[in-house]
């Protein structure tokens, strides 16, 4: 018996996992399906969008894109290891705005740039993480979004350099 039941449980289990992940696929399907027919988002948009706000990624850090000579601050935190990131953003056009930072953590520093593009429909923005990333709602119809007026990130940032 407790067999039959170990198995309708780990089926039950098996059915939910496919049932979510089926869910999340055609969110994404519908989301490339909206972007692909959107039109890319102007230089101005882009800058109305990010210039001195903050992009929060939940727990796991937070990004402040400065008005003031396109200075990028921003601290991550991967699976408990601090680290913070310091450079530049900039809109090269298309639809796209790019970061490029020194991240520096307990691991060293190590530079990296990366790139996200945005199309707009109506009042939604889709974004996604370049070269292949998959197209998700930015910013909503009702203008929710991960940004945040305002600087989220440096005092962060600042602590966690001054233990590093």
């Amino acid at each position: 018996m407790k067999r039959v039941v170990g198995n309708l449980v780990g089926a039950a289990l098996a059915c939910s996992v496919f049932v979510v992940a089926a869910a999340t696929a055609k969110a994404a399907n519908k989301a490339d399906d909206q972007a692909s027919r959107a039109a890319a988002l102007s230089d101005a948009g882009i800058y109305q969008l990010y210039q001195n706000h903050s992009w929060i990624w939940g727990k796991n850090g937070t990004a402040f894109f400065s008005a003031k000579q396109r200075q990028f601050d921003a601290w991550t935190s991967d699976k408990g290891k601090p680290g913070y990131g310091d450079g530049i953003w900039f809109i090269p056009g298309g639809g796209k705005v790019c970061y490029r930072a020194t991240w520096h953590g307990g691991w060293g520093s190590k530079k990296s740039m990366t790139c996200f593009e945005h199309r707009q429909a109506g009042n939604v923005i889709y974004q996604r993480k370049l070269p292949d990333g998959e197209w998700y709602a930015f910013k909503d119809r009702h203008g929710q979004s991960k940004l945040r007026y305002g600087d989220y990130a440096s005092g962060t940032m600042k602590r966690i350099k001054a233990k590093l």
